[in-house]
C-alpha cells in the first residue's frame, strides 16, 4: 500500500468515513502523475494504479492560457504536476461508472496543474484500475457496513438482543439495506476538451422574428398598393354603372292599376282578377 500514492490517499479517506481532515497534510503536497490516456477519459496513474482526473473550470482556463497550442491528445504519455488538488466522494451508479465500486467513487479534483512537455515517460509496469483492487474494495465494503450500522441504530435505538422464545422480528431493524450515506462532494468539473474560446450564441429566434415581421410588412405594403390600384380603376367605374341602372329601376313592385315608369308592361293584380271573373262567366 505504501508504494501506491493513490491507494494510500483513497484508503485513508474511506477509513476516515469521508472526512478530509485525515488527509489534509497530504493534500498540501504536490502530486506528480503520469497521463495514461487523455481521451475519452483523462486517466492519471502513479505507476501502480490509475484513476480519473476531474478538472475545474479555472484549471482548464489556466492551462489554455499558458499552453494555447497544446492539444489534449498531446498530454497522453506526459507527466503532469498537480500543484493544487482535492479528494471528494460521490454516490454514483457503478453499472454506468466503471471507475467506482459499490456505488461509491472517490474523485481526484484538479484545481491547478502544469504539464511537462519535454518528453514522454515509460512506466515500469502497466497500471491497473484502483477500483478493481481487492484490498481497496474491502475498504469500501467496510465503510459501507459501518455506515449501514449507524443508520440501523438511528432507526431502532433499542436493538434488544434476540430471545430464543421471542418472535423472529425481535432485534431486526427496518432500515433498508442500502441506507448508507456520506457527505457527497459538489465541486463542478469541466471536460479538458472544452474549447478555449466560447462560440457566440446565434440569435436564431431574433432572426426568425425579424423575417416574419419583414414578410408581414411586405405583405401589408403589397396589399395597400393592390387595393389602391383597384380602387382607382374598375371599382369606380362599377359604382357609376350601378348608379345609372338604379335610376330607371323602381324601389318596389307596383301593385296598383298604374304601370311603373321605365319598365315593360306588367299584368297588375286588378287586371288579373278581372280576367278571372270573365273566364268564370264564360
Amino acid at each position: 500500500m505504501a508504494t501506491s500514492a493513490f491507494k494510500k490517499l483513497y484508503t485513508d479517506l474511506i477509513n476516515g468515513d469521508g472526512n478530509t481532515k485525515c488527509i489534509e497534510s497530504q493534500m498540501k503536497q504536490m502530486l506528480k502523475v503520469h497521463v495514461k490516456e487523455s481521451s475519452p477519459h483523462f486517466l492519471v496513474s502513479d505507476s501502480h494504479f490509475f484513476v480519473p482526473a476531474y478538472f475545474t473550470a479555472n484549471a482548464v482556463a489556466a492551462f489554455r492560457a499558458k499552453f494555447p497550442n497544446v492539444a489534449v491528445e498531446q498530454l497522453a504519455g506526459k507527466v503532469c504536476v498537480l500543484s493544487k488538488w482535492s479528494l471528494e466522494m460521490r454516490k454514483v451508479d457503478s453499472n454506468q461508472v466503471w471507475t467506482s465500486y459499490a456505488g461509491l467513487e472517490v474523485r481526484l479534483i484538479v484545481h491547478e496543474f502544469k504539464p511537462e512537455m519535454s518528453g514522454s515517460v515509460s512506466l515500469p509496469r502497466h497500471p491497473s484500475n484502483l477500483y478493481r483492487d481487492d484490498e481497496f474494495k474491502t475498504s469500501i465494503q467496510s465503510f459501507r457496513f459501518r455506515t449501514a450500522q449507524k443508520a440501523a441504530a438511528a432507526s431502532n435505538p433499542s436493538m434488544a438482543p434476540v430471545k430464543s422464545s421471542g418472535n423472529v422480528s425481535q432485534g431486526i431493524s427496518a432500515c433498508a439495506a442500502d441506507a448508507w450515506s456520506f457527505k457527497s462532494g459538489t465541486t463542478k468539473s469541466v471536460s479538458m476538451r472544452a474549447s478555449a474560446k466560447a462560440k457566440p450564441a446565434t440569435p436564431a429566434a431574433a432572426k426568425a422574428t425579424g423575417a416574419k415581421g419583414a414578410k408581414k410588412s411586405v405583405a401589408k405594403a403589397g396589399a395597400k398598393k393592390s387595393v389602391g390600384k383597384f380602387s382607382t380603376g374598375k371599382i369606380s367605374k362599377a359604382k357609376k354603372s350601378v348608379k345609372k341602372i338604379a335610376k330607371g329601376t323602381p324601389s318596389k313592385m307596383s301593385t296598383g292599376a298604374k304601370k311603373a315608369k321605365s319598365t315593360t308592361d306588367h299584368v297588375t293584380m286588378d287586371v288579373y282578377k278581372k280576367m278571372l271573373k270573365k273566364g268564370a262567366k264564360k
